[in-house]
């Protein structure tokens, strides 16, 4: 009897790993491309001042499980650059500065395959995914152009001066929080030639977390979103 259960048993989970083996694919993309992004910040405070978009460009690396038919979870690590100009107009004009910032971003989704699946089918697939993401704060770069004093009034030539500066963040005299969050999503669509497919993506960011280490007043709450625009390859295994 005990001889006869031993067999089921092995039976079965030799089965169950067959199954498993075929039905749980993984694969490895690498893409890179364009990214856009802007600080969302209350400037009710200053006046005739606004923020601006600014391009930059990205890197990623992530990998794909298959949990079950179409579903997938995914993980990976990408280089971004999320960068963003503050400007003052009218009265101010010509006062600006330039953030360039370089990140690590780790996401994590789930989605699904909509057409085909190129775990399984060569041709033409789309698939969407959603999740959350975190990440480290690099570096940053600010260059701008500032009035000097008394240089706001129209007057003579040479009232403003540039700057361009690495940011420090071990003095971090600006109390910026170098760890942010936020919610991410993803369109993809692809061509598979069987183990490698190509593909173009657009993923989007939205950042819940300040980048202010301490801020008391949640309402003047500043937070990045950006957007990725890419292309890449896709090596699937299985």
């Amino acid at each position: 009897m005990k001889k006869k259960l031993c067999r089921a048993v092995s039976l079965f989970l030799l089965s169950a790993g067959t199954y498993i083996s075929a039905q749980h694919q993984f694969n490895v993309t690498l893409d890179a491309g364009y990214t856009n992004s802007i600080l969302h910040s209350n400037l009710s405070n200053l006046i005739e001042s606004k923020y601006k978009s600014r391009p930059g460009y990205g890197i990623n690396l992530s990998g794909e499980y298959m949990v079950w038919k179409s579903f997938f979870v995914s993980a990976g690590a990408g280089f971004q650059q999320k960068n963003y100009r503050f400007e003052r107009t009218g009265q101010y004009a010509g006062w600006y500065t330039n953030y360039t910032n370089n990140f690590i971003v780790l996401p994590i989704q789930a989605g699904s395959y909509i057409l085909n699946n190129p775990h399984k089918d060569k041709g033409l697939w789309f698939k969407v995914s959603g999740g959350i993401y975190s990440e480290y704060w690099l570096s940053m770069k600010r260059e701008g152009r500032y009035p000097l004093v008394g240089g706001l009034q129209e007057s003579p030539p040479n009232t403003h001066a540039s700057v361009s500066e690495r940011y420090d963040f071990k003095t971090n005299e600006n109390q910026l929080d170098r760890w942010g969050y936020g919610l991410t999503g993803t369109l993809q669509a692809g061509y598979s030639f069987k183990k490698l497919s190509v593909h173009a993506s657009y993923n989007y960011q939205h950042g819940l977390s300040d980048i202010n280490s301490y801020n008391e007043n949640k309402q003047q709450k500043s937070s990045i979103r950006s957007y990725m625009i890419s292309a890449g390859i896709t090596y699937t295994i299985n």
